[in-house]
């Protein structure tokens, strides 16, 4: 559409010789007032036909980018997936609760561990002994 109306405005200096890498003619164009504007018309027509018979442009759907995750899936990650598997209908709304209730009961890294006393290391929380260096952990 844009080179028909810029070949109607400007086709008498040879825009559109130029827009087809015709450097000659659009020389020859330019210096005769689109040769004595009969050429100017044959190239209005040429693009009116090239406007009329061009594919429509293809419209692609947009696709949000997924965010890019830095580390192991958070609980809120978690649950964000089994939102939108609850919204889009895969999952059924029991089954998103029970996995709510997983996600949130789930025990925290500080819970699962205990710090020795002597050294800082971390240690199972039912372990009676520290692993790095032997002192007992409670009494």
């Amino acid at each position: 559409m844009l080179v028909f109306l810029l070949t109607i405005a400007f086709g008498w200096m040879g825009f559109y010789r130029f827009y087809k890498r015709q450097y000659f003619r659009g020389l020859l164009y330019l210096f005769t007032f689109g040769f004595f504007f009969i050429g100017w018309l044959i190239d209005v027509i040429c693009a009116l036909r090239e406007m009329l018979t061009a594919p429509a442009p293809v419209v692609l759907p947009y696709v949000a980018p997924r965010p890019v995750s830095n580390g192991p899936a958070t609980e809120a990650d978690e649950l964000m997936k089994y939102k939108r598997l609850l919204d889009s209908g895969a999952i059924t709304k029991e089954e998103y609760k029970q996995k709510k209730r997983e996600l949130l009961s789930k025990k925290k890294p500080e819970e699962l561990f205990v710090e020795c006393p002597y050294c800082g290391s971390k240690n199972d929380k039912n372990a009676a002994k520290c692993s790095s260096c032997g002192a007992f952990l409670r009494s």
